[in-house]
C-alpha cells in the first residue's frame, strides 16, 4: 500500500475499522428510523412472554388460525443488533395471532395503553 499514490503520510495513521462495527452502525441508524414500530413489537412480546398462561394462550391462538411456524418470540438484547432481526421475524410469522389477540384479550389491550412509546410503564 506505500506504492499507492493515494496514500495520506504514507499509512502512519492508517486506521480501518471493522466491517461488523461498520454495519452495526449503519443498523443502529436504520432502527431509530423505526423505533417506535420496534418498541410496539417488543411490548406485545414482553406482554406474551410475561406469563405461562399468556404464551399457552398464544400457542393456542396460532393453532386455531393454522400457524405453522416452529419460531418462537424472542426479545431482542440491545448489544446484539442481529437479535432486532431474529425477533422481528419471529413476530412478522405471528402478525395475525397479535392481532386476535387484540380484538379478543382485554387484558392484552389495556397493557398497551399503560406503556408509553419508550416501552416503560407510566406512573
Amino acid at each position: 500500500m506505500k506504492d499507492w499514490s493515494t496514500n495520506i503520510l504514507s499509512n502512519e495513521h492508517l486506521h480501518v475499522r471493522c466491517c461488523t462495527h461498520i454495519v452495526n452502525l449503519i443498523v443502529c441508524d436504520g432502527l431509530k428510523e423505526m423505533n417506535v414500530s420496534v418498541v410496539k413489537i417488543r411490548n406485545a412480546i414482553r406482554f406474551m412472554r410475561s406469563s405461562s398462561s399468556r404464551l399457552l394462550a398464544f400457542k393456542k391462538c396460532a393453532e386455531k388460525l393454522h400457524i405453522k411456524c416452529k419460531k418462537s418470540l424472542c426479545l431482542d438484547v440491545t448489544t446484539r443488533w442481529n437479535s432486532t432481526y431474529l425477533m422481528l421475524e419471529a413476530a412478522e410469522k405471528f402478525e395475525k395471532v397479535f392481532v386476535r389477540l387484540g380484538q379478543s384479550e382485554p387484558r392484552y389491550v389495556s397493557y398497551f395503553l399503560e406503556v408509553n412509546s419508550k416501552g416503560n410503564k407510566k406512573t
